[in-house]
């Protein structure tokens, strides 16, 4: 692959040579996109998962699982 360059004489003259140039904007607002997008679907999935977890300990009990003082019980240690 080439720059087309031939030496460093006159550089200031010479604009960028990188690939996708003058597309930045572009790429940014992709990253954005996907920024928000990224967000919104964790939201969404944490959203159904605490959801879940509440349906699960109103549907069994919430003293099942924790003890008074709000620390998780143990269940699978006893026997």
């Amino acid at each position: 692959m080439s720059t087309g360059l031939r030496d460093w004489v006159g550089l200031d003259s010479v604009g960028a040579f990188y690939p996708f140039q003058g597309l930045e904007w572009l790429l940014v607002l992709a990253a954005v996109i996907f920024w928000i997008w990224w967000h919104v679907r964790c939201i969404r999935d944490e959203d159904k998962e605490m959801t879940e977890a509440a349906e699960h300990y109103r549907r069994h009990g919430v003293e099942k699982f924790m003890t008074p003082d709000g620390k998780p019980r143990r269940t699978d240690l006893e026997k």
